[in-house]
């Protein structure tokens, strides 16, 4: 069985994508060591706002965006589709983690942030969007 991810004509650059995915890693990272899980109400946000807009708006993709050009990354553009589910997925687990932690179970909120940060780093690292797997999982 093929990995299926969902298609669209639009387009994203993966490596925005990955710088992304580094900075929620990073920003969840951090969440765990201070016990601040209000990061992850402004993760939520941003995951929402690539997940449900155009992502113009996203804080995230403005910073990867310049640290692109910074960094002088090729464009690698690939389907936007699979990004925007896994984006999705990403506005879902970070409103699960932050209720988990407001109802004050401390261990499941970092049992999930630590989910979350493997996610990411496979994005990140990798190249391996775990949302295609799922989508996979999901459509059989």
């Amino acid at each position: 069985m093929d990995i299926t991810c969902p298609i669209s004509a639009e387009r994203v650059n993966e490596n925005v994508v990955r710088v992304i995915a580094m900075m929620a890693a990073l920003i969840t990272v951090s969440c765990i060591l201070t016990g601040n899980y209000w990061a992850m109400v402004f993760l939520a946000i941003d995951f929402g706002t690539r997940a449900f807009t155009s992502g113009q708006w996203s804080s995230l993709r403005m910073i990867a965006h310049q640290l692109s050009k910074l960094f002088s990354l090729p464009q690698k553009m690939k389907d936007l589709a699979p990004k925007k589910f896994a984006a999705t997925m990403g506005f879902v687990f970070c409103l699960l983690i932050s209720a988990v932690y407001l109802l004050d179970f401390p261990n499941l909120a970092m049992a999930l942030s630590i989910l979350l940060i493997a996610f990411a780093l496979l994005e990140s690292v990798f190249a391996i969007c775990v949302g295609c797997y799922i989508y996979l999982f999901i459509i059989y």
